[in-house]
């Protein structure tokens, strides 16, 4: 049985796709049958359209809400983890890594969040640094967590419906990504990880994981034994070549790496900030929800650079700035 936004994938599989508000549209989530109830992949987010979706799934499905007993939430960002409370509360298990449940529960809860001096110490001027970190702030309503998670760890094996996966983290779109991958079936749930047209956002966000590109290249490097694996990721269709997708991804990043190298030469000795490579490449057409993602991502470029003695960074007061 499928509709325009589920689909049979496996005769114990199905792909539900859940609108989003943002330039990105859509998120998969993976529905796994097993003998005792369901388990899902990802939560979607919390709106009324993603949930008149999901629960509209389900009807023609004919499945009700207390019959998925897991759910894996891939890691924090809000179209992955924003009706994980909901499905708590109809009977589900909440599955993520520690470290990722730390920072979930920072971002998505009632504290102030405390990003706009970030965002200034790369250069990101005062009402642009105010707006990026309202736009975030404001992605709390779409946001409800459960009381309690329970923790997996790196090569974990568990349950997914009938079938045993295997806990793979993967950093660096999130510091505690996590996929699952059916050894048996040469299956990989990917998340964000893999995407298959479009690359991930990596980004070096207050009190992330201080080398995140590096750590995401690294991890680009887990799946050599997993080249023939089917990929079902988070955003767009499934595909295989694995290394093909890969090499790809690599390419993306060595070119935008020489870019941004490119920037920082050509602002000789008073160097740049995150926020004028920013303005190089994408000028004033971002709206306050992107204008973030693009500056964290050319933070951790800048840092990848700089942690590999290619460019050096220089603190005047609380301004980073990057030169040669």
């Amino acid at each position: 049985m499928a509709t325009e936004s589920t689909v049979q994938i496996a005769p114990d599989i199905w792909r539900i796709t859940l609108p989003l508000p943002f330039r990105l549209r859509a998120v998969h989530l993976y529905l796994v049958r097993g003998a005792d109830g369901y388990s899902l992949i990802d939560a979607g987010l919390d709106t009324p359209a993603a949930r008149s979706s999901f629960d509209e799934a389900l009807r023609r499905l004919g499945i009700q809400p207390s019959q998925i007993t897991r759910l894996y939430v891939t890691h924090m960002h809000p179209d992955h983890i924003g009706m994980s409370g909901r499905h708590a509360r109809a009977g589900a298990r909440a599955f993520i890594m520690k470290d990722e449940e730390r920072r979930a529960r920072y971002v998505w809860g009632s504290a102030p969040l405390e990003w706009a001096e970030y965002l200034r110490s790369h250069g990101m001027p005062e009402a642009a640094a105010a707006g990026a970190t309202g736009a975030a702030a404001d992605l709390r309503a779409c946001v409800t967590l459960p009381p309690v998670f329970e923790h997996l760890a790196d090569g974990d094996i568990v349950p997914l419906g009938d079938r045993s996966v295997r806990v793979a983290w993967t950093p660096g779109h999130s510091d505690y990504h996590y996929m699952l991958i059916d050894d048996a079936a040469k299956v990989i749930f990917a998340g964000d990880h893999l995407l298959p047209t479009i690359t991930p956002n990596i980004g070096l966000y207050p009190e992330c994981r201080p080398d995140p590109l590096g750590d995401y290249l690294d991890s680009l490097g887990r799946f050599d034994e997993e080249s023939t694996y089917r990929v079902l990721p988070a955003h767009g269709e499934p595909y295989g070549e694995l290394p093909v997708r890969i090499a790809q991804l690599k390419a993306h990043h060595d070119e935008r790496l020489a870019g941004v190298r490119e920037r920082v030469v050509s602002g000789g000795a008073g160097g740049v900030t995150s926020f004028d490579v920013l303005r190089h490449f994408w000028g004033d057409r971002l709206s306050p929800h992107e204008v973030r993602f693009a500056i964290v991502e050319i933070a951790a470029h800048l840092e990848y650079l700089r942690l590999r003695g290619m460019i050096a960074r220089e603190s005047a007061g609380a301004m980073h700035r990057y030169r040669m």
